[in-house]
């Protein structure tokens, strides 16, 4: 898929916690954009790199105009992300941004399932596929995990 032109909305289940967090410079953190640190220096952005972990889901639209503006993210809860491909055979697996071999953006469409993708050290872990929207069955359900790369779904400590 293709980066965020326009807020998107993506489902989430009770009251998830918000945090403000730094914009690495001018950019647009669209509601609904997947958001990343940077791993030189920490701070907020939308399009990932090796190396980079996963801060969260932008809350609200933000038009970061200079390096310090706050970013409002969810960092917890889980979320009805709809991941390429998402399936019954998802369920359980980690959900990950393939830095060797997927599209880096901040869409939600860009997260792939460990049946999906070979997971390797250098992959974004994003969360775990817990079940699958009822209403809307390309919606998996995600338990957000906040951490760096992970070498194999076992290795973050879920299983899988």
């Amino acid at each position: 898929m293709a980066a965020l032109t326009a807020d998107v909305h993506i489902p989430h289940l009770g009251t998830p916690t918000k945090l403000s967090v730094k914009a690495i410079g001018a950019d647009t953190f669209f509601a609904g954009a997947l958001v990343f640190a940077d791993s030189a220096n920490g701070k907020a952005q939308v399009v990932p790199a090796s190396g980079d972990a996963f801060l969260g889901i932008c809350a609200t639209q933000v038009i970061a105009t200079a390096a310090d503006d706050l970013v409002e993210i969810y960092i917890d809860g889980c979320h009805a992300l709809a991941f390429a491909g998402a399936a019954e055979a998802d369920v359980g697996n980690v959900v990950v941004i393939d830095i060797g071999g997927g599209t880096l953006t901040d869409n939600e469409a860009d997260v792939v399932s460990a049946a999906d993708a070979t997971v390797a050290a250098a992959d974004i872990l994003i969360g775990k596929c817990i079940g699958l929207n009822r209403d809307e069955v390309t919606r998996g359900w995600v338990q957000l995990h906040l951490t760096s790369g992970i070498a194999t779904s076992a290795g973050i400590g879920w299983g899988g």
